[in-house]
């Protein structure tokens, strides 16, 4: 009698083998799921953080230049338009005075070197800087961007989700930024 269940046995622990390899096979593949999207989101936080510092830049940038905040609004970044080098401490050999630029000189200026100079363009794989159009705050008057009007910084930046193709993500930042200095300190 022993060997009749001996015989009904026999593969049973091969069988038993094969089966844990694939439940094991099966752990596997999740676990490399897993740690897919883990590099992807990292990735993606990285770029985030990246244009979050880019319109951050960009609003201390307007904030800076008041006088012509206007210049600002509807420009998009472009890397390879010549602007005049207007940086606000010169040197000898890299910048003019800010005294020879104009204020419409300086935006066109702050916007091409945030944006391609600052880590920029290298971090973000088409990455884009716009500043939309300034929301007035007093419609009434003549300036077009009256003071404690807002502004809409965008940066945006080309990622891939679920490997099934490409598409668009953003940073949107709105700053008043705030109202220009009449009399010398």
């Amino acid at each position: 009698m022993s060997t009749i269940s001996f015989v009904k046995q026999r593969g049973t622990s091969l069988l038993e083998v094969l089966i844990a390899a694939i439940i094991v096979a099966i752990g596997l593949l999740g676990i490399a799921a897993l740690q897919m999207k883990a590099v992807q989101y990292s990735v993606d936080s990285q770029y985030r953080s990246v244009a979050t510092d880019i319109a951050w830049s960009m609003a201390d940038r307007i904030r800076a230049n008041l006088a012509e905040d206007n210049s600002y609004s509807n420009i998009a970044a472009n890397c390879s338009a010549v602007v005049k080098k207007c940086a606000m401490v010169p040197t000898a050999s890299d910048a003019t005075s800010t005294d020879s630029c104009s204020a419409t000189e300086i935006a066109a200026y702050d916007i091409k070197s945030v944006l391609c100079t600052i880590g920029g363009l290298p971090e973000l794989p088409g990455g884009t800087l716009s500043v939309l159009t300034c929301a007035d705050a007093d419609a009434t008057d003549t300036d077009d961007c009256s003071p404690h009007s807002t502004f809409e910084i965008q940066v945006g930046w080309s990622t891939r989700s679920n490997f099934d193709g490409d598409f668009e993500d953003s940073v949107v930042m709105v700053i008043v930024p705030g109202t220009e200095q009449t009399t010398p300190l």
